[in-house]
């Protein structure tokens, strides 16, 4: 397993081109150099089947890990990772990233068993955190952590969704096209296209769409 991902430039030339750039978002600029995305000296990248789109940008301390029995992990072109960002997949599960998606600081994104699988255009705001699994917890003389865990299936954000700071979403949810989901929300259950959505769990409030009824 190869566990590190460092581009064609080379570890010296990149670190120099990390220095002349500045700092943080500012090194946007270094995906734009060449054909090749950038990806922070950095960030730790133990992914056998990850793939990287042109112009994408990964950040500083950013994670992506896949274990023995992990999928793939897809990023599509021009996609931003921020730093703390964790990628994580195993036991079948994988995580596909659409073109121009933006992932900010802080947060987690887990393909097991079931898989995570993110639109164009999406942006998510820090600290936001995907789940398609669950632990089982049904027998109180066992410790949950041998109890196994189960997934209700995909998580899939479709494209033009914005999430607010802080949310989380569940497994089986589908989050429909140009929906908006508040900061702190946790999504149970399915989201219509356009919907707003808030709250703990989260339920829709209004449509963008006035010719779409709640």
């Amino acid at each position: 397993m190869v566990c590190s991902r460092i581009p064609v430039l080379g570890w010296a030339t990149l670190r120099l081109a990390e220095l002349a750039s500045g700092h943080y978002k500012d090194r946007r600029v270094l995906a734009q150099v060449t054909a090749q995305p950038y990806v922070s000296s950095r960030a730790q990248i133990c992914c056998p089947r990850l793939h990287v789109g042109s112009g994408s940008f990964i950040d500083d301390d950013v994670t992506i890990y896949a274990h023995d029995d992990g999928g793939e992990v897809w990023l599509g072109a021009r996609v931003h990772l921020y730093r703390g960002t964790i990628i994580e997949v195993g036991a079948g599960g994988s995580v596909r990233i659409g073109d121009e998606t933006h992932i900010q600081a802080g947060c987690n994104l887990k393909g097991f068993l079931g898989n995570l699988i993110i639109g164009r255009n999406v942006q998510v705001a820090p600290h936001c955190g995907f789940s398609p699994y669950e632990h089982n917890f049904a027998l109180c003389d066992l410790p949950i952590k041998a109890q196994g865990v189960r997934s209700a299936g995909d998580i899939v954000l479709e494209d033009d969704v914005w999430l607010g700071f802080g949310v989380a979403v569940l497994e089986g949810v589908r989050i429909g096209k140009g929906a908006v989901v508040g900061a702190g929300a946790v999504v149970t259950k399915s989201i219509p296209a356009y919907a707003v959505a808030v709250g703990v769990p989260a339920r829709v409030i209004r449509n963008r769409d006035a010719r779409q009824a709640v």
